[in-house]
């Protein structure tokens, strides 16, 4: 099923882009020789209107194979083309997959999806870090990250990683009252356990309703309106959590007080519960709900290209990561990216087309990279063209660049292959 789902994926990238090749060629009067799913030999085809549309063994990758790809003699070949032309066909594939993006958000943004809504609360602050000189507190709920709503912690970490080497301003609620703080320098490369701000957080989900008089949560403390947020070292996020950690701790620590850290008045109280399994017994607690939400369609496609621009950001951020050092270079070739696509369907549909929009995004942005057999390759080369005027390399040359590229790339995804495959039976 994965391998299915994966090809399913891939291949709807690959026809997007290489339909943005296609139409390109057809508006600058290119003969399209061939159009074609996969790398040769040939599965299957049929031509229609001078074109071939074939379907090929080797499920990776994809081409159009126009008239004259050398030779400038024949009026609807594609070296025949101006310049100008020949870059608006070469870019119109990594423009197709810049698009695809755009489409696929503003559908997820439009359909009704369930966002969990917590109070993202503050554990502990590391010493010397940011957030200690901001005046970040233990028991602060962050309500707001540089004017986005923290909904969850998620919604936190994606906005400390888009303001990494930069200040974030939040909003946080504090014994009652919203204080603005102004978080300065976000970490690229912080002290290991600290992250890039030095807080310890969790989502507090869960809410004391009431508490039974005499049970043993009642002797240890516990009142009603105490926002629970963990039982031993388990955080608790929905009503059979307090139970099941509960049982897990005192299996785990049969003769050990069960330490429960609850939010109260602004400040986190640590409790000791006495190690038996009905020590909840008694306990009512209310959780909070999750909110069905979704945009009209041009809100939704308005925050489309919020969120590509953002991916970028984040793109751009673990770059910088990688050259501090932070990070290493994590690369996945089709057997790990396989993988991920059918981990990332296991949480459904709406992250599966979030993925495939990622996957488009870094399809149109490594095929302009100038590396030889990639779209950017082939538009260097007319580049180079045009700056010496209009003269062009000789066929001959390009064509062997080209050729060695295409073995380097080759080359690369089988070695890339092999670590996914190491990692998998690792």
């Amino acid at each position: 099923m994965t391998v299915l789902l994966f090809l399913i994926v891939l291949g709807s990238l690959i026809i997007v882009h290489e339909l943005g090749h296609f139409f390109a060629a057809r508006l600058a009067r290119v003969q399209v020789l061939e159009f074609g799913v996969g790398m040769p030999p040939r599965a299957f085809g049929f031509t229609r209107g001078g074109t071939t549309y074939s379907l090929n063994f080797l499920p990776f990758g994809g081409f159009v194979r126009m008239l004259g790809e050398e030779d400038p003699s024949a009026p609807a070949s594609f070296a025949g083309k101006s310049a100008w032309q020949r870059l608006f066909i070469l870019g119109a594939g990594s423009a197709m997959n810049a698009v695809l993006p755009i489409v696929l958000l503003t559908v997820v943004f439009m359909t009704p999806q369930p966002v969990p809504v917590t109070d993202v609360t503050v554990l502990s602050v590391a010493p010397g870090s940011p957030a200690e000189q901001a005046g970040v507190e233990a028991g602060d709920l962050i309500r707001d990250a540089d004017g986005r709503r923290i909904d969850n912690s998620s919604d936190l970490l994606m906005a400390i990683n888009l303001r990494l080497g930069a200040d974030t301003a939040w909003t946080v609620e504090r014994r009652g009252r919203l204080v603005a703080l102004r978080i300065p320098d976000v970490r690229v490369d912080p002290p290991e356990g600290q992250g890039a701000v030095g807080i310890f957080l969790t989502d507090a989900r869960l809410t004391v309703a009431s508490v039974a008089s005499g049970s043993m949560a009642a002797q240890s403390g516990l009142l009603p309106n105490d926002l629970l947020l963990s039982v031993g070292e388990r955080r608790v996020l929905n009503e059979d959590s307090p139970q099941i950690a509960l049982i897990a701790v005192v299996q785990e620590s049969p003769a050990e007080p069960i330490e429960v850290r609850v939010l109260r008045g602004g400040a986190i109280v640590t409790l000791e519960l006495p190690p038996d399994e009905e020590a909840f017994d008694g306990l009512a607690v209310t959780a909070y709900a999750e909110e069905t939400r979704s945009m009209g369609p041009l809100a939704a496609f308005r925050a489309s290209f919020v969120q590509i621009g953002e991916i970028l950001l984040l793109f751009r951020n673990e770059v910088s990561r990688w050259i501090a050092g932070a990070s290493s270079i994590q690369v996945a070739g089709p057997i790990g990216i396989a993988q991920m696509t059918g981990d990332v369907a296991e949480s459904g549909i709406s992250p599966l087309i979030l993925w495939t929009a990622l996957l488009s995004i870094n399809l149109a942005i490594i095929n302009l990279i100038p590396f030889p057999a990639l779209d950017g390759g082939r538009i260097a080369f007319v580049l180079v063209e045009i700056a010496r005027g209009g003269r062009r390399l000789a066929p001959e040359k390009e064509r062997f660049v080209h050729a060695a590229g295409f073995a380097l790339l080759i080359a690369a995804i089988v070695m890339i292959s092999v670590n996914d495959i190491q990692r998998l039976f690792a």
